[in-house]
């Protein structure tokens, strides 16, 4: 495969544990062993993988495969080419290599707040232009039975149809100079209870840097929800691209997932032509509220609410929030706080996750909640919206009604970019 091949092959997402043990074969066609890790480069913000660690019979040690000689690979074999002057060595255990397998495997997860939080079962890997990189750590339990190569036993417990829960890599913080198979953890740069606030959209860089049809073959393998997150925070240029290559059924899907703000963002920067038949397609109730943004006019509060939130009766438990939102939080546009409600919709009261994390699983929201809010009405202009967050440093404000009924949730976001 020539280097115009590799650039022009589709991008391809592996887990370490599909591609260790699978044959490497040198052409042509000879198995030289197999492949026992991979040794990575750490940079920032993903790892690149430099050489493949290759295990061989009869007690032989085993190889160091420059990664650059990687013709093809699936999750059987990987073929490589071994061409004159293509420096193989054995492999040597040096204290400055760094292999994912035997170093990060396993390894436990320590936030900020020196809490261990997690244990890495899998990694996530990104095969693009010929280049293999370090995107995610697997933490969930279907990673681990993937990892165990039970991921059958996945469907028998309920877990089949769930996505893995993957933590950007983005998010580790440089790796110890002594790790090893015994020693060392992976360890963050922001609490546990921030992670809920982060989108799935660290490959958005990563899209930015691949060339057309890279890009697009990349982006379109994505879920609808990493997918919507990747193209509300790649640059506007690569939205444009790929708003015009991409089917327009698809981008109103990736729209609808969206706040109105970040709908009026995506059509601002997009030609009349295209972002017109878009605006058309959207439901009426969103669509009133992105012509409001997008006059600029006296934009009203209510037209960049959202109604994605966790809401949730005094009753409710605290594990009944956790439960509700571990499994819906990816769908949420307000991710750091829990609104209590009465049965007639009223607010009474608002949980900071973290508050929410540290306390006992069977307290009801209502023990829980504090009660002294802070809130905007709907005759609240930006100005006013703007103000209250500047005051009280919060991330969303509950918008609510004449009657004190929650109608909506105003992030700090969506204000600070329509008044910058």
């Amino acid at each position: 495969m020539t280097e115009n091949d590799k650039r022009t092959a589709k991008p391809e997402l592996f887990f370490i544990s599909q591609l260790v043990g699978d044959k490497v074969i040198q052409s042509p066609h000879a198995v030289i062993g197999r492949l026992r890790d991979l040794e990575i480069r750490l940079s920032t913000p993903y790892p690149e993988v430099i050489n493949l660690i290759v295990s061989r019979t009869f007690g032989r040690p085993p190889l160091a495969v420059p990664f650059g000689c990687v013709r093809a690979m699936d999750k059987r074999k990987i073929l490589i080419d071994a061409h004159e002057g293509l420096l193989i060595k054995e492999f040597k255990g040096e204290p400055e290599r760094v292999l994912i397998k035997d170093m990060i495997l396993d390894k436990r997860i320590i936030d900020t707040d020196e809490y261990e939080v997690e244990v890495v079962y899998d990694i996530h890997l990104l095969h693009t232009e010929g280049r293999l990189f370090v995107v995610h750590v697997d933490v969930s339990k279907k990673g681990m039975l993937r990892r165990l190569h039970f991921g059958w036993l996945a469907w028998i417990l309920g877990l089949g149809a769930k996505e893995p829960r993957l933590l950007p890599w983005r998010y580790v913080q440089s790796l110890p100079s002594d790790i090893g198979r015994f020693r060392g953890d992976v360890r963050l740069t922001i609490s546990w209870d921030k992670i809920a606030d982060i989108h799935p959209a660290d490959l958005a860089d990563i899209l930015e840097e691949l060339s057309g049809e890279d890009r697009l073959s990349a982006f379109n393998a994505l879920d609808t929800e990493t997918a919507a997150d990747a193209l509300e925070e790649t640059e506007p240029r690569v939205q444009r691209q790929l708003v015009s290559s991409v089917r327009r059924e698809r981008i109103v899907e990736l729209l609808k997932t969206m706040t109105p703000a970040q709908i009026a963002d995506i059509l601002e920067i997009l030609p009349r032509h295209e972002a017109e038949p878009l605006r058309a397609s959207l439901p009426s109730e969103i669509g009133v509220k992105v012509d409001d943004l997008l006059t600029h006019h006296d934009i009203r509060l209510i037209s960049i609410a959202t109604s994605n939130y966790l809401a949730l009766p005094e009753t409710a438990t605290v594990n009944d929030a956790l439960m509700k939102f571990r499994d819906k939080s990816r769908r949420y546009d307000v991710v750091m706080y829990v609104y209590v409600v009465g049965t007639d919709g009223t607010l009474k009261g608002v949980i900071d996750i973290r508050e929410l994390i540290q306390a006992s699983p069977e307290e009801i929201l209502g023990n829980v909640m504090t009660r002294q809010l802070v809130c905007l009405s709907l005759e609240d202009s930006m100005a006013d919206a703007a103000r209250e967050f500047d005051k009280y440093d919060f991330r969303s404000l509950p918008l609510v009604d004449k009657t004190g009924k929650l109608i909506g949730a105003i992030r700090h976001k969506d204000v600070a970019a329509l008044e910058g």
